[in-house]
């Protein structure tokens, strides 16, 4: 009696292999399974998950490709990590931007991307870069402090930086007056393509960035669009008073 043909007794033999079956086939959940009328392998699960990012108007989460996937969470992440490492030299990126992935072009193809597009670059004044800097290292941070750090006046700086979702207020500090805390925003992430801030540099506060570094935290910057435009300068003074709302950073109680 061979294997596959039926027992005695009624009872089947297990099914052999088929020859040619992939070897790294993942236990399929019945709800994918159904789905798709077969066990799901693992080079197949590799493409449902590129198919799922490339799709996504969004960024998509690990917990969220999983839950459509019906894959545990560990595969997903394998999977991804593999898709982003074989995506590295080429022209399109998958990255993990902010705790979701997310397909993307090359930072070094965004000057042909942009005339395709039409885009113009987003442009920091050198003030701008700096405030933003010191926001991302030694967030939560007061308007004081980084007028300190810089040795200036930053309100017309942090009003832009607030206008263009990069910081945002936080809170209040516990202290007379109770100044507004002023952090980074998920946008801030997303923009320079960093998974959290622990992917920032380690460096505990701005003020500890020799010049060296300081150039090369604003090459970083240019490198993803955001270039700091001339040399550094003091801070423009205030604009007469108008008409127009209170700064973004001194909100109307």
């Amino acid at each position: 009696m061979t294997i596959g043909d039926p027992k005695e007794g009624g009872d089947e033999a297990p099914e052999e292999p088929q020859e040619g079956a992939p070897e790294d086939e993942l236990p399929a959940s019945p709800g994918l399974a159904r789905a798709i009328g077969r066990s799901v392998s693992e080079q197949h699960l590799r493409t449902v998950l590129e198919s799922l990012v490339f799709a996504s108007d969004h960024p998509i989460t690990v917990a969220e490709l999983a839950k459509i996937t019906r894959a545990e969470a560990r595969d997903v992440r394998k999977l991804l990590n593999e898709l982003k490492a074989e995506y590295q030299p080429r022209g399109i990126h998958l990255d993990e931007v902010a705790g979701a992935w997310l397909f993307r072009s090359s930072a070094g193809n965004a000057p042909f991307v942009r005339e395709l597009l039409q885009a113009k670059p987003v442009r920091l004044s050198r003030a701008q870069v700096e405030t933003l800097a010191i926001v991302a290292y030694r967030q939560p941070i007061t308007r004081p402090e980084i007028d300190e750090v810089r040795g200036v006046d930053t309100g017309s700086a942090l009003k832009v930086l607030l206008e263009r979702d990069l910081v945002r207020t936080i809170g209040r500090r516990e202290e007379p007056g109770r100044p507004l805390l002023y952090g980074t925003t998920k946008f801030f992430l997303e923009f320079f393509g960093l998974r959290s801030l622990r992917d920032l540099p380690m460096l505990r506060e701005y003020t500890e960035l020799s010049e060296e570094s300081q150039a090369s935290l604003t090459a970083r910057l240019s490198e993803v669009g955001l270039a700091a435009e001339g040399p550094a300068a003091p801070e423009e003074p205030p604009a007469a008073p108008t008409d127009e709302k209170p700064s973004a950073d001194e909100p109307t109680e």
